[in-house]
């Protein structure tokens, strides 16, 4: 009897390998189904080889132990050499290379050998030219199994060339990890041969599965832990393969637009259900639309699809696609949920080809081109004007931050009490040499993503101390200016110490600054914002918030933070003359005087808006019905003008 103990010892490998595949969700996508599918076919070669000893030892063999042998030899035969094509194929996608696949030409390559084993091992049925087994002599090699071990070395050899060949593609540890399963099977093949007692192959081909395991399938660098989908990570790496390879996909982007309200309103664990909800109705397409699909997820609220069949038309695809996931997370709509996405299509390399446009066009296009589209197409946002602007950003916010480019803005505010305008908001905006007037809607997420929001907003703070200390605000009616701090500067340890230095050097009273913050604020509440907020607030600063009505929040979340001003977001102005647009505004306004917070309402823009919010007894009004945004000069002949005939 042969020696088995390498054959036990790969069988809890295999097993394990399974397990953690399993338990760190690595089941989703063809790369990790290919992977399982290698560990299975392994797994069960290890059964069987075992099984094997123990049917045809000992001798002499009953027919039933004869039959019996005969057929797990040709399904060991079978599941080996099927194993090794499997493992080729896996190559190709975790290399992203499968395209490479598709011509019929390699397709046959890719096949025919195999065909030709399958063949092989069902005529040996007949003649007994492959092996043989018999009652009195067992188990014994026949004259054509030399062909059977040729078909496997041509596969192991082909793919060890590619292997090389797609160095260019992967870390050195990666393409030494696809290499590994066949030089040990090649060499524990050979030490077989040398000793046939001595059952190392499968051992040594789990060896290699597992370095496969550790230094390519690493859940950590592909997984999104919260949700059990491919991440962010593995997304940016699946680009770079398939631009390198010049292959040609669709790139669906599906940005969930409520992404952090939703979450921030039912919670994370509800929040994380309901993006596996919409993973899974995105997964039905691979079986509907019978084309290969790898999905990636991108927090706060972003899927990414990248689709093989570069002429599917997905434009058609998306109403009905929305349809149905509004249908599946129909149980979430009860918690006042809505499934509000935008579609990005992205034809790769016929609309973009470089790795850095495609990341942006991903993150900004809802910011580019018809705010009220649903589906975008890349080839019509290249030619805008705020793409190539996105494209520059950078150099555009170096440029502001060092020149002179960045520009203050002062929207009036209408005090209707009072009968006069009594405060202003603060705005910045970019007056670029080579791109004009560059809106924050594009600067200001570019700003946070890169870190630059920290100088650009103590520009921004000394800016407008600066105008204060400048203009004489008793005689233009002003009691203060609202300026909009960022979570990013509430997180630095210094910004008391900043606005001191600030207040000291411009010689300005605290009163006539109010700080203007938005809901996202609560979540990112730590230590550090909690106690610079509250030190403000003890200087004599007081806070607003900014946008109420597009988030969730709640009287709880109103009483986290020392709030004196609370603004109304324009879309609620946009719905208030529809029957629960009423009831929501005037609610609002009664609740707002109820806990003692005065109501700014933004984006008014007619004089029906204006008399129908003056009747609700709102405090203050912003909005272009009484003014734009204006320069320093005209904001100040503005309000001269206007407070000194009121």
């Amino acid at each position: 009897m042969k020696n088995i103990c390498f054959d036990l010892c790969a069988i809890p490998l295999y097993i394990l390998i399974l397990f953690t595949c399993r338990i760190r969700g690595m089941t989703r996508g063809r790369a990790n189904r290919l992977f399982l599918m290698v560990n299975g076919m392994s797994l069960a070669c290890a059964i069987l080889d075992i099984w094997m000893e123990f049917t045809v030892n000992p001798l002499p063999l009953s027919r039933g132990a004869v039959a019996l042998g005969t057929a797990i030899s040709f399904a060991y035969k079978f599941l080996r050499n099927a194993s090794i094509v499997i493992y080729f194929i896996y190559i190709f996608t975790a290399t992203r290379t499968e395209y490479r696949l598709q011509p019929l030409k390699n397709r046959l390559f890719l096949w025919l050998p195999d065909g030709v084993l399958v063949v092989l091992l069902l005529q040996n049925f007949f003649t007994h030219n492959v092996y043989v087994i018999t009652a009195e002599g067992g188990y014994a090699r026949g004259p054509l199994l030399w062909l059977v071990y040729a078909i496997a070395f041509l596969y192991v050899v082909v793919g060890i060339a590619y292997c090389l060949y797609c160095k260019r593609y992967l870390i050195a540890s990666k393409w030494i990890a696809l290499i590994s399963v066949y030089a040990l099977t090649l060499v524990s093949v050979l030490m077989q041969m040398l000793n046939q007692q001595l059952m190392v192959e499968l051992f040594a081909s789990a060896i290699g599965v597992l370095m496969v395991l550790l230094l390519i399938m690493r859940p950590e660098e592909t997984i999104d832990g919260t949700v059990v989908v491919q991440g962010w990570k593995a997304y940016q790496r699946m680009l770079d393969y398939i631009l390198k390879g010049n292959q040609h996909v669709q790139i669906v982007v599906v940005k969930m637009m409520n992404a952090e309200e939703i979450r921030s309103y039912i919670g994370d664990k509800a929040f994380h259900d309901y993006v596996m909800e919409v993973a899974a109705e995105i997964d039905k397409l691979y079986y509907e639309l019978h084309t290969h699909i790898d999905l990636y997820f991108e927090r706060p609220g972003s899927f990414y699809l990248i689709i093989e069949d570069a002429k599917l038309d997905v434009k058609s695809l998306v109403p009905s696609f929305v349809e149905r996931t509004t249908r599946r997370v129909r149980r979430f709509a009860e918690q006042g949920v809505h499934f509000e996405p935008k579609f990005c299509i992205i034809r790769c390399p016929e609309d973009l080809k470089e790795y850095q446009e495609i990341l942006n066009v991903g993150h900004l296009f809802t910011r580019l081109g018809d705010p009220n589209q649903t589906v975008y197409d890349a080839a019509e946002l290249v030619h805008l004007r705020d793409y190539d602007v996105i494209n520059h950003m950078q150099e555009i916010l170096n440029s502001a931050i060092t020149g002179k480019t960045l520009e203050m803005f002062y929207q009036p505010i209408y005090d209707i009490h009072a009968g006069r305008f009594r405060s202003a908001e603060a705005l910045a905006r970019i007056r670029d040499p080579q791109y004009g007037m560059v809106s924050p809607a594009l600067f200001i997420p570019e700003a946070e993503k890169t870190g630059l929001i920290i100088p650009l907003g103590n520009l921004i703070l000394e800016s407008v101390y600066r105008f204060i200390s400048k203009a004489d605000m008793e005689a233009l009616g002003l009691s203060y200016v609202e300026i909009n701090l960022s979570v990013a500067q509430c997180l630095q340890q210094d910004l008391p110490a900043t606005v001191a230095r600030l207040q000291a050097r411009y010689g300005i009273k605290p009163s006539q600054v109010n700080f203007e913050i938005t809901e996202t604020m609560f979540d990112n509440l730590s230590e550090v914002m909690d106690r610079n907020l509250r030190e403000l607030v003890r200087m004599g600063y007081s806070f607003s918030l900014d946008d109420y009505g597009i988030g969730y929040s709640n009287i709880h979340r109103l009483s986290k933070l020392p709030l004196e001003i609370i603004k109304i977001d324009k879309s609620l102005v946009d719905e208030m003359f529809t029957e629960d647009g009423q009831v929501i505004i005037r609610n609002t306004v009664r609740m707002m005087q109820d806990i003692h917070k005065e109501l700014v309402v933004e984006g008014v823009e007619t004089r029906d808006e204006m008399e129908a919010l003056a009747a609700m007894s709102c405090d203050f009004i912003q909005g272009y019905y009484y003014s734009k945004p204006l320069p320093p000069d005209d904001f100040v002949r503005f309000l001269q003008a206007r407070n000194r005939a009121a």
